[in-house]
């Protein structure tokens, strides 16, 4: 069906994502044999859990840019019991093994300055009330 607003110049068409993105990198991650906490863990909650077949997980990615269709991939991850054995869909997993990588980079926190005390606290403190503001 065409849309008349399709051939007007000047037109804005907003880009519409549906779904979990799921990438190459993501795929090279998984193993057989991994459980399914582990495999959440990875790809995210599924788009799609089948109440009659729980050891399947679909997740669907759309991408629409423009009104035209840019995207559209499928993984379908099955699993035995608690363990992954097998992976369907746009992604084909590596052969190479990547672990994870892990941000190991040290953040300096600056230590806490006590502040100066304003006229309300100072006339509190002076009447016998103490105001803490950690609590």
């Amino acid at each position: 069906m065409l849309n008349v607003a399709d051939n007007l110049p000047g037109v804005y068409k907003i880009d519409i994502r549906q779904g979990n993105l799921v990438t190459q990198e993501m795929i090279n991650q998984l193993r057989p044999g991994m459980d399914k906490r582990q495999v959440k863990f990875i790809l995210g909650t599924p788009l799609l859990i089948d109440p009659f077949h729980k050891d399947r997980w679909d997740y669907f990615y759309d991408l629409k840019k423009g009104g035209k269709q840019d995207t559209k991939e499928r993984v379908t991850v099955i699993f035995d019991g608690n363990e992954l054995v097998n992976l369907k869909g746009n992604f084909r997993p590596s052969n190479e093994f990547k672990p994870m990588a892990i941000n190991t980079e040290v953040v300096d926190v600056p230590k806490h300055v006590e502040e100066e005390k304003g006229i309300l606290e100072e006339a509190l403190r002076a009447v016998g009330i103490e105001y803490d503001e950690k609590y």
